[in-house]
């Protein structure tokens, strides 16, 4: 089954590999790309994936996690990841800006640069470790919505300047800004934004719906933290159910896939990922709700043979079979899947 073609909406997958998006450190201070990023996807150009999700791409200037990190808040910037997207265009594999906010995880660098704001949805800590030992500051509702703008302006970017050919998509799980408003342990709004489950999806509901109105025919897809806590551990703070009662709203909103990962219990550091595909009960509660609406789910974390994937993919599990840090490390690492 891995080696069969999937559509994504207007795109054609050659496996149901994905190259899911990691963090290469390998970008310049201005978050420009260096031979080193070239390099890095060049390899995931060769590694046999279907489709690539290029890292976490900042939408604002307050909103990013590293100084070495590429972004697309302005058209300069969206410019100067074209060298990476036409690797893949070459090659007619289709890759994807992943979109984030960063919020409270970010470095102390940031906290330099008079433009950068550390905002949270409440200005509480998160569970995740941050190497910030900083105050956050709760969102006005004017600098929400200048967010959701940032992340449609960033998405129209992508798709019409960086030429992502595989769409865009929206980051909404390990800790970050979207699955912060997600979750009760870091948001206790009292506005519009906080309090019910559809007021605390509300933020990401909205980027959806702002970012789907400017990125025409192209792919959009959501990478959503399941819960708060691993699989087996006592659920506090955002639920699986919550998180399958807000991936059915996406649907209906009409996103072309979804990314299964944690939400404040990032994704499995500190697991044994030792080919235990720790995030496979969450795929399944996602999967099986996303099937009645045509919509692939993909499932990444602890991933590490070709007969976990299939068995995966026979199971129903999931659709899709992401693979991260493996394919960071090891160049070859998908040699033995002959895709």
């Amino acid at each position: 089954m891995i080696k069969e073609n999937i559509s994504i909406k207007n795109i054609v997958l050659k496996n149901r590999v994905i190259a899911a998006p990691i963090v290469t450190n390998s970008w310049d201070d201005n978050g420009s790309p260096t031979l080193d990023t070239l390099e890095i996807y060049k390899a995931y150009a060769e590694s046999g994936a279907g489709l690539i999700v290029a890292e976490q791409h900042a939408v604002h200037t307050w909103g990013r996690v590293s100084l070495r990190q590429p972004s697309l808040y302005n058209d300069k910037s969206a410019l100067e990841l074209r060298p990476i997207t036409k690797i893949f265009r070459d090659k007619n594999i289709p890759i994807v800006a992943q979109l984030n906010f960063g919020a409270r995880a970010t470095i102390t660098k940031l906290l330099d640069d008079p433009n950068y704001k550390l905002v949270s949805p409440s200005g509480l800590p998160t569970p995740r470790k941050s190497p910030v030992d900083a105050n956050s500051r709760a969102l006005e509702l004017i600098e929400i919505k200048e967010i959701i703008q940032s992340f449609a302006d960033a998405a129209r970017r992508a798709v019409e300047i960086s030429k992502f050919s595989g769409g865009v998509q929206i980051y909404a799980s390990h800790g970050y800004l979207i699955s912060q408003f997600l979750s009760t342990l870091t948001n206790i709004r009292t506005d519009i934004y906080g309090g019910s489950l559809a007021n605390r999806a509300r933020l990401l509901f909205e980027i959806v719906e702002a970012v789907k109105a400017v990125v025409g025919n192209a792919p959009v897809s959501v990478r959503l933290g399941a819960s708060d806590n691993m699989p087996n551990e006592l659920e506090n703070g955002l639920t699986l159910s919550e998180s399958v009662w807000i991936a059915e709203e996406l649907a209906n909103m009409g996103i072309d896939w979804l990314s299964v990962s944690g939400n404040h219990c990032i994704y499995g550091i500190g697991v044994d990922d030792n080919d235990t595909a720790y995030f496979a009960p969450y795929s399944k509660a996602m999967r099986n709700a996303m099937y009645k609406y045509d919509i692939p789910v993909d499932c990444t974390g602890g991933i590490r043979s070709l007969e976990t994937a299939e068995k995966l993919l026979k199971e129903k599990v999931c659709d899709l079979i992401g693979i991260g840090r493996p394919l960071l490390s090891d160049k070859s690492f998908l040699s033995g899947w002959n895709l």
